[in-house]
Formats: C-alpha cells, sequence, structure tokens
C-alpha cells in the first residue's frame, strides 16, 4: 500500500485527466449496439439521455477547448448537431470497448444498477415536473439535470474501483464505508468534476446544491430534481427506501403548489417508465 490516506487517494483518481467514469456492461454492450447500427440523431439522442456517463462525456467533448468562444451547449441535440454524429460515434464506441475490456469488476455490480436506475428516475421525474408545472422550456434541461446531478457518485465508484484493483484495500471495504464515501463526498466531487470537464454551467447549482434545505430563492431546476429525487427515494429507486416520505408535505411540492393527486401520478408514471427502461 502506498500509505496514503483513503480520501487522498480518491482525490487523486477523482481529478485525474484519464478518469473514465464507470460504464456498466449492459450499458456498453447497448452503447455498442447503437453506435455500431447507422443510428440516426434520435436514436443517438436516446442513448444519451438515459445514461448520465455518456451524457457527461458528450457534454465534455460539445464543451471542450477546441470549441472556446462557442456558446456552451447544454442540450443533447446540440450538442451531436456541433460535435458530429461520426465522432460522438467513435468516442462513445472507444468508451464502450474500454469498459468491456477492463478487469472483472468488485465493487461496480453491487453498486452501480442501482445508481443508474436513481439517476434515470430523477431524470424521467425532473422532466414531469417541469411539464405538469408548465415549464416546458425547462424540461429538457430538467431532465439533463436529474440525471447529471448524481455525477460525483460514478467518479467515486470508479475512484474506488480502480484503487481496489491497484491496492490490497477490498477487505477494508465494506458496505458502510462504501455507503459513507459516496454520500459524503459525492457532491463536491460531482463539482470538482464539472469544473474540470467543462460542463455546461446551467447544471453546477443541481451537482452542488442538490442536497441543501430548500430556502427562498432557491433555483427552479434544483427544486424540480430535489423533489424527483425524493420521489425516487420514497419508491426505493436507488441506494435508498423511504417508504414513509409525505411528499405532498415537502417544501419542494408546497413550492411547486403541487397537491397529493399530482404527486400520486408522479410515483405511478415512475413506477410504470422505470418497469419497462431499466
Amino acid at each position: 500500500m502506498t500509505g496514503k490516506p483513503l480520501s487522498t487517494l480518491l482525490n487523486e483518481i477523482v481529478v485525474a485527466e484519464d478518469l473514465l467514469l464507470p460504464l456498466s456492461q449492459n450499458a456498453a454492450r447497448q452503447g455498442l449496439t447503437v453506435v455500431d447500427g447507422n443510428p440516426s440523431e434520435a436514436e443517438l439522442s436516446e442513448l444519451f439521455s438515459h445514461d448520465p456517463v455518456l451524457a457527461a462525456t458528450l457534454f465534455r467533448l460539445a464543451n471542450s477547448a477546441f470549441y472556446r468562444g462557442l456558446a456552451p451547449v447544454a442540450g443533447i441535440d446540440a450538442a451531436l448537431n456541433r460535435v458530429g454524429a461520426e465522432r460522438v460515434c467513435s468516442e462513445v464506441r472507444h468508451y464502450c470497448l474500454t469498459a468491456l475490456a477492463a478487469p472483472p469488476a468488485i465493487l461496480l455490480p453491487t453498486y452501480l444498477p442501482a445508481l443508474a436506475a436513481h439517476s434515470l428516475g430523477c431524470a424521467l421525474g425532473a422532466r414531469w415536473l417541469a411539464e405538469r408545472c408548465g415549464y416546458r422550456l425547462l424540461a429538457e434541461t430538467a431532465q439533463m439535470a436529474g440525471l447529471l446531478h448524481d455525477l460525483g457518485k460514478y467518479a467515486l465508484l470508479g475512484g474506488l474501483e480502480r484503487l481496489v484493483g491497484e491496492e490490497p484495500i477490498a477487505p477494508l471495504l465494506g458496505p458502510q464505508l462504501v455507503a459513507g464515501i459516496l454520500a459524503d463526498r459525492h457532491v463536491a466531487a460531482g463539482a470538482r468534476l464539472h469544473t474540470d470537464w467543462g460542463l455546461p454551467a446551467v447544471f453546477a447549482p443541481v451537482i452542488a446544491r442538490h442536497h441543501d434545505s430548500p430556502g427562498e430563492g432557491q433555483e427552479l431546476l434544483v427544486v424540480l430534481v430535489r423533489l424527483a429525487n425524493l420521489a425516487c427515494r420514497k419508491l426505493g429507486l436507488g441506494w435508498t427506501l423511504e417508504a414513509d416520505l409525505v411528499l405532498p408535505t415537502t417544501a419542494e411540492a408546497q413550492t411547486l403548489g403541487l397537491d397529493e393527486i399530482t404527486l400520486a401520478e408522479l410515483e405511478i408514471m415512475l413506477e410504470d417508465r422505470l418497469l419497462l427502461e431499466v
């Protein structure tokens, strides 16, 4: 072992230029199937709008130093048009092949599926809420903000998986320790990744403040994602099940003026969509 504290080792990996966010084997195979099938723009858009790792990679490309001086893009279609389908498919193919060629994972099979379900649930929920509350122009941005809000957890999981392969620490990484690391450090890790990768500024408040106590003046996008997050936790979409959560009494629901019937519809939508898509 290097003798460095675990927090230091993780920090070094999260800020490393060669950091690859973890992509599940299923997601990698699906990505390859799409990009190798002469996809339409609609098929590519669908792929990126459902996977936070691929979405973050696309936004990183579209807002990289090469395009400095151009207006930042925060929409999937705008990013695809800027980068071009050929390069996008090439980058996705490389990313997916790298994921498939990686050694068998130790931690990822335990944590990644639930995290992916939670990310997708927050994306679908935030979009649904934006549309239901009359903010249709914000719907796509809300979906992407929900998809990317836990980006720091992907970075930390990738870092932990890499450490397990490089350091004899696997026996020390029990479920409680891993859960504590992900809970305590994912906001800071996500904010750092947002800055280092030059991701769209509109997502910064959601990544940095989706666990803050709600208060006056909080951005609408943050409120939408927070409420979608709470709905997912109530349904157990992710690592946490809080079945006793009463969504209509939350500050987020009251800020948006949503009643019990509307929030029950949100829960039904999430259950129906995720049964089909996860």
